[in-house]
């Protein structure tokens, strides 16, 4: 019984929250959130002007051969749209593992946390989107939203 008890003791003490890092506190950075901010501030000049841009169009031919197999041996070039799934993902990720935390950007607009990005970014253009997105996750950490309007949960 007395097993029992320190095997329990030592087992829930070891259960903490910790960041998940390597030794050297490093991790792996998929997707454009590895990117530089300077290429960030590059795509999203034409999000700060979306009234004038519009999306590339498919011709009616190339609708109609969809049969025929189309392989691209140009890497397309990482689009705005890109950028913007990968803060969504970065912004839900840190409200589902961050302790009291409804909403990083508590009442900010997408277009306001995009301004916020674009400021850092112009500030370090060398450092990495996932750390533009960290930067701004600490800087806003107070300011978070803690809890849903909502009254029921999921």
């Amino acid at each position: 019984m007395k097993l029992l008890i320190i095997t329990l003791f030592v087992t829930l003490s070891l259960t903490h929250k910790v960041a998940a890092v390597d030794d050297t506190g490093n991790y792996a950075v998929w997707g454009v959130g590895s990117k530089s901010c300077f290429a960030f501030n590059s795509v999203t000049v034409n999000y700060a002007n979306s009234g004038t841009v519009t999306p590339e169009e498919e011709s009616l031919l190339s609708k109609l051969k969809f049969w025929e197999k189309t392989e691209k041996t140009e890497k397309t070039a990482v689009t705005f749209d890109d950028y913007k799934s990968y803060m969504k993902g970065f912004m839900t990720a840190y409200n589902v593992f961050t302790e009291k935390t409804f909403s990083i950007t508590g009442s900010m607009k997408e277009a306001e946390v995009v301004e916020w990005l674009n400021n850092y970014c112009k500030d370090n253009p060398m450092m990495s989107v996932e750390t533009a997105l960290t930067s701004f996750a600490l800087d806003h950490h107070d300011s978070r939203m803690k809890t849903s309007n909502r009254r029921v949960g999921r």
